[in-house]
C-alpha cells in the first residue's frame, strides 16, 4: 500500500485544459501574424532590361491572349508614384461577366521605389499620400490588395470594385462597393481614364482622376511600342531617379 500512494503521489498532474486552450491560441495568432507580414520580406526586382528593352518583357503574362481592348501594358499619368501596368497578369477572367482581377502588388504592376518629384505632364491629378513606392507595394501586399473591373457590354467602360484579402465580401469591400463609385473609361487613341465620384450620391464626378497611355499594345503574334508614350514613360521614370521595381 506504501508503494502504491508513493507512485500516485510521484505522477505529475494533468494538463490544465485552459493552459492548453491558451497556447494553441497564442500559436494560431503567430501564425496569423506571420501570414499577414510575410510580404514584407519578400525582394522587389527591377524589370529585366528596364525600360528601353520593354519590347521583350512586357505583355508577357499568362492572361495576355484575354479578348478585351484594355490588354496592354499602360503609362500611368496623374497617378504617383506608380509608373505602369501590365494587364497581361490579370487573372480570374469571367467571359460571362466580361470581368477580371488585377492583384495591385502582384506581377505586372511597376513602381518608382523611392518616389519622386513629379512636374509637367507627370503631375498628380489623382491625390495620393507622398510616399515612396516600395511603401505602397508594401501595404498593398499586406492587405492583399487588388481590383475587379467589370466591363459594359461594348467594352468601353469598368466599373472598378477593390477587392482586400483574397475576398469580395471583406467588410472594407463592401463598404467601399456601397459607396465608392470608381470607374475606368475609354478615351481616344487608346487611352483610358480613371474617373473617381462624390459619395454617397456617387452622381457627381470628381476632379481626381488619371490617365493610362498604352505603351506596348498587342500586334499580331507579336508586340507594338508606342514610342512617345515610352519616352513619356522614361521622363517620369527619371524623376523617381530610375528605381523602377515590382513585385515578381
Amino acid at each position: 500500500p506504501n508503494s502504491k500512494g508513493a507512485d500516485q503521489a510521484a505522477a505529475p498532474p494533468p494538463a490544465h485544459p485552459h493552459r492548453s486552450r491558451g497556447m494553441l491560441r497564442w500559436a494560431t495568432y503567430a501564425f496569423l501574424l506571420g501570414w499577414l507580414l510575410s510580404p514584407l520580406l519578400m525582394p522587389m526586382p527591377e524589370p529585366p532590361g528596364g525600360l528601353d528593352a520593354i519590347a521583350s518583357w512586357a505583355l508577357q503574362g499568362p492572361s495576355r491572349d484575354i479578348p478585351v481592348p484594355l490588354m496592354g501594358t499602360y503609362l500611368f499619368k496623374g497617378l504617383n508614384p506608380t509608373l505602369l501596368v501590365d494587364m497581361s497578369y490579370v487573372h480570374s477572367w469571367n467571359p460571362s461577366r466580361r470581368s477580371f482581377i488585377l492583384d495591385m502588388a502582384g506581377p505586372g504592376v511597376y513602381v518608382l521605389r523611392d518616389g519622386g518629384t513629379f512636374t509637367g505632364e507627370h503631375v498628380a491629378t489623382s491625390p495620393t499620400p507622398s510616399i515612396s513606392g516600395r511603401a505602397i507595394q508594401r501595404l498593398f501586399r499586406v492587405m492583399r490588395h487588388s481590383n475587379r473591373f467589370v466591363f459594359n457590354e461594348d467594352f468601353t467602360k469598368a466599373e472598378i470594385h477593390p477587392r482586400f484579402f483574397y475576398s469580395d465580401y471583406f467588410p472594407l469591400c463592401v463598404l467601399a462597393k456601397a459607396f465608392l463609385r470608381e470607374e475606368l473609361v475609354a478615351m481616344r487613341g487608346g487611352v483610358w481614364k480613371r474617373r473617381n465620384f462624390a459619395p454617397p450620391s456617387n452622381a457627381t464626378e470628381t476632379d481626381a482622376h488619371y490617365y493610362l497611355h498604352p505603351v506596348v499594345t498587342k500586334k499580331g503574334t507579336g508586340v507594338a511600342v508606342h514610342g512617345g508614350n515610352l519616352r513619356s514613360a522614361k521622363r517620369k521614370a527619371a524623376m523617381g531617379n530610375n528605381t523602377i521595381v515590382h513585385f515578381a
